[in-house]
Protein backbone atom coordinates (compact mmCIF):
# COMPACT_ATOMS: atom_id res chain seq x y z
CA UNK A 1 0.00 0.00 0.00
CA UNK A 2 2.74 2.35 0.77
CA UNK A 3 4.53 1.61 -2.40
CA UNK A 4 1.26 2.72 -4.34
CA UNK A 5 0.58 5.96 -2.49
CA UNK A 6 4.95 6.90 -2.48
CA UNK A 7 4.81 8.71 -5.61
CA UNK A 8 1.65 10.81 -4.59
CA UNK A 9 3.24 12.19 -1.51
CA UNK A 10 6.30 13.09 -3.35
CA UNK A 11 4.28 15.06 -5.63
CA UNK A 12 1.74 16.66 -2.58
CA UNK A 13 5.22 17.25 -0.61
CA UNK A 14 7.08 19.30 -3.68
CA UNK A 15 3.26 21.12 -4.26
CA UNK A 16 3.37 22.14 -0.90
CA UNK A 17 6.87 22.56 -0.76
CA UNK A 18 6.67 25.13 -3.67
CA UNK A 19 3.82 26.96 -1.90
CA UNK A 20 5.45 27.44 1.16
CA UNK A 21 8.42 29.22 -0.50
CA UNK A 22 5.21 31.56 -1.98
CA UNK A 23 4.32 32.41 1.46
CA UNK A 24 8.23 32.97 2.84
CA UNK A 25 8.38 35.11 -0.13
CA UNK A 26 5.51 37.15 0.89
CA UNK A 27 5.89 37.24 4.25
CA UNK A 28 10.02 38.91 3.71
CA UNK A 29 8.40 41.11 1.28
CA UNK A 30 5.54 42.29 3.26
CA UNK A 31 8.17 42.80 6.25
CA UNK A 32 10.57 44.52 3.64
CA UNK A 33 7.54 47.35 2.41
CA UNK A 34 7.06 48.04 6.24
CA UNK A 35 3.86 49.87 7.51
CA UNK A 36 2.57 51.90 4.53
CA UNK A 37 2.36 55.34 5.08
CA UNK A 38 -1.46 55.92 4.68
CA UNK A 39 -2.78 59.72 6.16
CA UNK A 40 -6.15 59.31 8.05
CA UNK A 41 -5.29 55.60 8.81
CA UNK A 42 -4.57 55.59 12.70
CA UNK A 43 -4.73 52.11 12.92
CA UNK A 44 -2.33 50.98 10.31
CA UNK A 45 0.54 50.00 12.23
CA UNK A 46 -2.45 47.09 13.94
CA UNK A 47 -3.53 46.17 10.22
CA UNK A 48 0.29 45.77 9.51
CA UNK A 49 1.08 43.28 12.38
CA UNK A 50 -1.67 42.07 11.72
CA UNK A 51 -1.20 40.70 8.32
CA UNK A 52 2.20 40.10 9.19
CA UNK A 53 1.11 37.41 11.86
CA UNK A 54 -1.47 36.10 9.12
CA UNK A 55 1.59 35.22 6.70
CA UNK A 56 3.52 33.71 9.71
CA UNK A 57 0.86 31.50 10.06
CA UNK A 58 0.49 30.46 6.84
CA UNK A 59 4.21 30.05 6.84
CA UNK A 60 3.70 27.64 9.75
CA UNK A 61 0.90 25.81 8.84
CA UNK A 62 2.69 25.22 5.63
CA UNK A 63 5.63 23.88 7.19
CA UNK A 64 3.86 21.53 9.41
CA UNK A 65 2.16 19.83 6.52
CA UNK A 66 5.62 19.32 4.52
CA UNK A 67 7.20 17.87 7.38
CA UNK A 68 3.93 15.28 7.98
CA UNK A 69 3.85 13.91 4.35
CA UNK A 70 7.37 13.71 4.32
CA UNK A 71 7.52 11.95 7.68
CA UNK A 72 5.09 9.11 6.42
CA UNK A 73 6.55 5.65 5.70
CA UNK A 74 7.68 5.54 1.68
CA UNK A 75 9.59 3.17 -0.43
CA UNK A 76 10.26 5.11 -3.68
CA UNK A 77 12.61 4.05 -6.21
CA UNK A 78 15.47 6.37 -6.39
CA UNK A 79 14.78 7.02 -10.28
CA UNK A 80 11.30 9.01 -9.55
CA UNK A 81 13.24 10.79 -6.83
CA UNK A 82 16.49 11.55 -9.43
CA UNK A 83 13.66 12.89 -11.38
CA UNK A 84 12.24 15.14 -9.80
CA UNK A 85 15.27 16.67 -8.01
CA UNK A 86 15.36 19.10 -11.09
CA UNK A 87 12.83 21.31 -9.75
CA UNK A 88 15.03 23.00 -7.63
CA UNK A 89 15.73 26.68 -8.10
CA UNK A 90 19.60 26.51 -9.14
CA UNK A 91 19.71 26.39 -13.18
CA UNK A 92 23.11 25.37 -12.94
CA UNK A 93 22.13 22.17 -11.30
CA UNK A 94 19.59 20.70 -14.06
CA UNK A 95 22.07 18.70 -15.80
CA UNK A 96 23.64 17.09 -12.95
CA UNK A 97 20.62 16.21 -12.11
CA UNK A 98 19.86 14.60 -15.68
CA UNK A 99 22.87 12.98 -15.88
CA UNK A 100 22.77 11.19 -12.25
CA UNK A 101 19.11 10.19 -13.36
CA UNK A 102 20.45 8.31 -16.68
CA UNK A 103 23.69 7.16 -15.18
CA UNK A 104 21.14 5.61 -12.08
CA UNK A 105 18.96 4.28 -14.50
CA UNK A 106 21.83 2.34 -16.21
CA UNK A 107 23.41 1.05 -13.16
CA UNK A 108 19.99 -0.32 -12.43
CA UNK A 109 19.44 -2.06 -16.09
CA UNK A 110 23.32 -3.61 -15.67
CA UNK A 111 22.10 -4.96 -12.19
CA UNK A 112 19.23 -6.97 -13.52
CA UNK A 113 21.19 -8.17 -16.07
CA UNK A 114 24.61 -9.36 -13.86
CA UNK A 115 21.54 -10.76 -11.89
CA UNK A 116 20.01 -12.51 -14.84
CA UNK A 117 23.56 -13.95 -16.18
CA UNK A 118 24.51 -15.01 -12.09
CA UNK A 119 21.15 -17.04 -12.70
CA UNK A 120 21.41 -18.54 -15.90
CA UNK A 121 25.48 -19.58 -14.92
CA UNK A 122 24.57 -21.27 -11.37
CA UNK A 123 22.37 -23.61 -13.13
CA UNK A 124 25.37 -24.57 -15.10
CA UNK A 125 26.67 -28.42 -13.76
CA UNK A 126 30.03 -28.00 -15.64
CA UNK A 127 33.26 -27.46 -13.52
CA UNK A 128 36.22 -25.73 -15.25
CA UNK A 129 39.63 -26.94 -13.96
CA UNK A 130 40.02 -23.50 -13.18
CA UNK A 131 37.84 -23.23 -10.16
CA UNK A 132 39.83 -26.26 -8.91
CA UNK A 133 43.17 -24.13 -9.98
CA UNK A 134 41.64 -21.31 -7.69
CA UNK A 135 40.92 -23.50 -4.42
CA UNK A 136 44.77 -24.95 -4.68
CA UNK A 137 46.22 -21.91 -5.26
CA UNK A 138 44.26 -20.13 -1.66
CA UNK A 139 45.27 -23.19 0.13
CA UNK A 140 48.88 -23.19 -1.46
CA UNK A 141 50.04 -19.47 -2.25
CA UNK A 142 52.03 -19.25 -5.51
CA UNK A 143 55.33 -19.01 -4.79
CA UNK A 144 56.75 -19.85 -8.64
CA UNK A 145 58.13 -16.07 -8.65
CA UNK A 146 60.29 -16.79 -5.92
CA UNK A 147 61.30 -19.95 -6.66
CA UNK A 148 65.22 -21.16 -5.45
CA UNK A 149 67.75 -20.78 -8.32
CA UNK A 150 68.80 -24.15 -8.58
CA UNK A 151 65.28 -25.00 -9.79
CA UNK A 152 65.43 -22.87 -12.84
CA UNK A 153 69.18 -24.28 -13.99
CA UNK A 154 68.32 -27.58 -13.45
CA UNK A 155 65.00 -27.29 -15.95
CA UNK A 156 67.32 -25.07 -18.07
CA UNK A 157 69.49 -27.94 -18.60
CA UNK A 158 66.49 -30.51 -18.76
CA UNK A 159 65.19 -28.30 -21.74
CA UNK A 160 69.18 -28.03 -23.32
CA UNK A 161 68.63 -32.53 -23.66
CA UNK A 162 65.09 -31.93 -25.06
CA UNK A 163 66.04 -29.97 -27.63
CA UNK A 164 69.57 -30.51 -29.37
CA UNK A 165 69.15 -27.59 -31.78
CA UNK A 166 68.72 -24.74 -29.70
CA UNK A 167 70.71 -23.78 -26.60
CA UNK A 168 69.56 -22.04 -24.05
CA UNK A 169 72.09 -20.20 -21.47
CA UNK A 170 71.08 -18.42 -18.43
CA UNK A 171 72.44 -15.53 -16.39
CA UNK A 172 71.60 -13.59 -13.37
CA UNK A 173 72.90 -9.74 -13.55
CA UNK A 174 74.21 -8.42 -10.20
CA UNK A 175 74.01 -12.15 -8.82
CA UNK A 176 70.32 -11.91 -8.25
CA UNK A 177 68.72 -15.19 -6.87
CA UNK A 178 65.25 -13.87 -8.27
CA UNK A 179 65.51 -12.63 -11.68
CA UNK A 180 67.13 -14.82 -14.64
CA UNK A 181 68.12 -13.69 -18.48
CA UNK A 182 67.63 -16.67 -20.55
CA UNK A 183 69.28 -16.37 -23.81
CA UNK A 184 67.82 -18.85 -26.93
CA UNK A 185 69.89 -19.81 -29.98
CA UNK A 186 67.43 -22.06 -32.35
CA UNK A 187 69.93 -23.62 -35.46
CA UNK A 188 71.08 -20.71 -37.22
CA UNK A 189 67.25 -19.05 -37.21
CA UNK A 190 66.71 -17.08 -34.69
CA UNK A 191 67.72 -15.61 -31.10
CA UNK A 192 65.58 -14.39 -28.23
CA UNK A 193 65.85 -13.38 -24.81
CA UNK A 194 63.44 -14.58 -21.70
CA UNK A 195 63.35 -12.95 -18.39
CA UNK A 196 62.90 -15.17 -15.83
CA UNK A 197 61.61 -14.36 -12.25
CA UNK A 198 61.72 -17.09 -10.55
CA UNK A 199 60.22 -19.67 -12.32
CA UNK A 200 57.65 -17.23 -14.44
CA UNK A 201 58.68 -16.08 -18.00
CA UNK A 202 58.18 -12.03 -17.95
CA UNK A 203 59.03 -10.83 -21.36
CA UNK A 204 60.10 -12.43 -24.49
CA UNK A 205 62.52 -10.35 -27.40
CA UNK A 206 62.91 -12.36 -29.83
CA UNK A 207 65.44 -11.54 -33.12
CA UNK A 208 67.30 -12.56 -36.18
CA UNK A 209 70.14 -14.79 -36.17
CA UNK A 210 72.95 -12.52 -36.81
CA UNK A 211 71.23 -9.23 -34.86
CA UNK A 212 72.94 -8.70 -31.98
CA UNK A 213 71.63 -9.85 -28.33
CA UNK A 214 74.00 -7.94 -26.27
CA UNK A 215 74.32 -4.14 -26.08
CA UNK A 216 77.20 -1.86 -26.35
CA UNK A 217 77.78 -1.85 -22.48
CA UNK A 218 77.71 -6.23 -22.63
CA UNK A 219 74.51 -6.16 -21.03
CA UNK A 220 71.64 -8.00 -22.89
CA UNK A 221 69.87 -5.79 -24.62
CA UNK A 222 66.44 -7.27 -23.22
CA UNK A 223 64.19 -4.15 -24.62
CA UNK A 224 65.24 -3.65 -28.44
CA UNK A 225 63.12 -4.91 -31.07
CA UNK A 226 64.46 -6.17 -34.13
CA UNK A 227 65.04 -4.67 -37.07
CA UNK A 228 63.15 -7.12 -39.01
CA UNK A 229 59.67 -7.61 -39.14
CA UNK A 230 59.05 -11.01 -39.18
CA UNK A 231 60.77 -11.08 -35.84
CA UNK A 232 59.09 -8.03 -34.63
CA UNK A 233 55.65 -10.48 -35.38
CA UNK A 234 57.61 -13.20 -33.91
CA UNK A 235 58.28 -11.70 -30.69
CA UNK A 236 54.47 -10.06 -30.18
CA UNK A 237 53.39 -13.88 -30.93
CA UNK A 238 55.94 -15.22 -28.58
CA UNK A 239 54.56 -12.71 -25.69
CA UNK A 240 51.16 -13.87 -26.10
CA UNK A 241 52.07 -17.41 -26.32
CA UNK A 242 53.99 -16.59 -22.99
CA UNK A 243 50.72 -15.59 -20.75
CA UNK A 244 48.60 -18.45 -22.62
CA UNK A 245 51.11 -21.11 -21.10
CA UNK A 246 52.14 -19.45 -18.11
CA UNK A 247 50.64 -21.37 -14.57
CA UNK A 248 51.40 -20.27 -11.33
CA UNK A 249 50.77 -23.97 -10.53
CA UNK A 250 52.91 -25.71 -12.98
CA UNK A 251 55.18 -23.30 -13.37
CA UNK A 252 58.27 -25.97 -15.10
CA UNK A 253 54.96 -27.53 -17.23
CA UNK A 254 54.59 -24.37 -18.43
CA UNK A 255 58.20 -23.15 -19.24
CA UNK A 256 58.53 -26.46 -21.41
CA UNK A 257 55.37 -25.84 -23.19
CA UNK A 258 56.25 -22.71 -24.01
CA UNK A 259 60.11 -24.07 -25.24
CA UNK A 260 58.39 -26.14 -26.93
CA UNK A 261 56.21 -23.71 -28.80
CA UNK A 262 59.46 -21.48 -29.74
CA UNK A 263 61.01 -24.53 -30.91
CA UNK A 264 58.36 -24.79 -33.18
CA UNK A 265 60.00 -22.02 -35.50
CA UNK A 266 62.98 -24.05 -36.21
CA UNK A 267 61.04 -24.76 -39.68
CA UNK A 268 60.08 -21.22 -40.11
CA UNK A 269 61.19 -20.18 -43.46
CA UNK A 270 60.23 -23.61 -44.80
CA UNK A 271 56.63 -24.23 -43.66
CA UNK A 272 53.70 -23.81 -45.44
CA UNK A 273 50.47 -21.84 -44.02
CA UNK A 274 47.88 -24.74 -42.90
CA UNK A 275 45.63 -22.18 -44.21
CA UNK A 276 46.43 -20.75 -47.68
CA UNK A 277 48.85 -23.73 -48.59
CA UNK A 278 51.97 -20.83 -49.70
CA UNK A 279 55.19 -20.18 -47.75
CA UNK A 280 55.02 -16.25 -48.05
CA UNK A 281 52.25 -13.73 -47.59
CA UNK A 282 52.72 -10.44 -47.72
CA UNK A 283 56.16 -10.82 -48.13
CA UNK A 284 56.30 -12.86 -44.42
CA UNK A 285 56.59 -16.84 -43.60
CA UNK A 286 54.05 -17.87 -41.09
CA UNK A 287 54.42 -15.92 -38.16
CA UNK A 288 51.60 -17.71 -35.43
CA UNK A 289 51.69 -21.59 -34.45
CA UNK A 290 48.64 -22.52 -32.92
CA UNK A 291 49.24 -22.69 -29.64
CA UNK A 292 48.20 -26.40 -28.96
CA UNK A 293 48.95 -28.44 -32.65
CA UNK A 294 51.86 -25.76 -33.40
CA UNK A 295 50.64 -25.30 -36.60
CA UNK A 296 51.83 -22.44 -38.91
CA UNK A 297 50.04 -20.20 -40.15
CA UNK A 298 50.13 -16.48 -41.95
CA UNK A 299 49.30 -13.40 -38.94
CA UNK A 300 45.95 -13.03 -41.29
CA UNK A 301 45.31 -16.91 -42.10
CA UNK A 302 45.34 -17.82 -38.01
CA UNK A 303 42.01 -19.10 -36.88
Amino acid sequence: MGDNNSPDIIQKSLAELNQLRHDSNRVFQTAAEGVKDTPGDEAKEKKFLSTLKQQIDTVSSSLVSVETNLSQPTNLPTTLLLGNLDSDSAVESFTLYTSLSKSYKWLDKAHDYAAGAAAHLSQNSLKRSYGAVTKSRRRNPNTSHNAPTHLLNSMIDNINKMFPDMKLSISRPGNTKLNAIVEVNLDRILKAVLIFKGMMIEWVVVKGWEEELVRQDSQPDIWGESRYQVFQRITENANAAMLHFQSPIYPELAVKSFMTYLHSFNSLFSDKCKQCGHHTKDNLPPTWREFRTLEAFHQDCRP
